[in-house]
């Protein structure tokens, strides 16, 4: 596959001008606010997090023939949900895919629930993107490889795909790639991730997005 690596971060506002170019567009976005992990694994958006959600939604309200996708996440819906109530016409039902859950990258789904009774997670990341290797982990090159096939290869049924992730996913993916370098004090921050082009010649270009460019709101990664 062809893929051109951009390393100019795209704000929203832009990705409805540059899908509309393109033969086909796919969006990898981090969900939005949610509550503490200390009410467990799956909780669901703050109201803060549905507010900025729907804000995100107006940014892109140009981005027509639009399909939603979304991890079996509470979060990852609910941000599709809200995102999708600023998008017109209304697109269809939220699609789930496991591929995007924030256990895909663990050998097996339950480890990432021990890490965090652990309290280990930031150890096992810290681990994972400076060696590309962690304990219980798929090896980064491998589930980012497999990720890329993932999102460019996958039949969404829209011409423009917003899928609903986390943000192990979207670093993992756009460090291996070396869009952009996050560290754990500077990581990717709520509604943040990769926008994806290709092009009619079946060139796909990536970036990494966030809502405002000249404003990007930052996260340090945290459990």
């Amino acid at each position: 596959m062809d893929l051109q690596v951009e390393n100019d971060i795209l704000s929203f506002e832009e990705i409805p001008g540059l899908a509309a170019e393109a033969e086909k567009s796919v969006l990898l976005l981090r969900h939005s606010m949610r509550e503490s992990l200390n009410h467990g694994t799956d909780p669901v958006l703050t109201p803060e997090g549905t507010a900025f959600a729907r804000q995100c939604g107006q940014l892109l309200t140009g981005l027509s023939e639009a399909g939603f996708g979304a991890s079996p996440r509470k979060r990852a819906i609910l941000t599709a949900e809200a995102l999708k109530q600023e998008i017109s016409p209304a697109p269809a039902e939220t699609a789930i895919f496991p591929e995007i859950s924030d256990t895909a990258m663990f050998m097996k789904p339950d480890l990432l629930d021990v890490a965090l009774k652990k309290h280990n997670i930031p150890d096992i990341l810290r681990e994972y993107f400076a060696t590309g290797h962690a304990e219980g982990l798929i090896d980064r090159k491998d589930f980012a490889s497999g990720l890329l096939h993932f999102l460019t290869n996958t039949d969404f049924n829209s011409r423009n795909t917003i899928l609903i992730t986390h943000d192990i996913l979207i670093v993992c993916l756009l460090t291996y790639l070396k869009v952009y370098p996050f560290v754990l004090s500077d990581w990717c921050g709520y509604i943040q991730g990769a926008a994806l082009f290709r092009s009619s010649g079946g060139i796909w270009s990536i970036y990494y997005t966030v809502p405002d460019a000249a404003n990007r709101a930052r996260t340090a990664v945290f459990i």
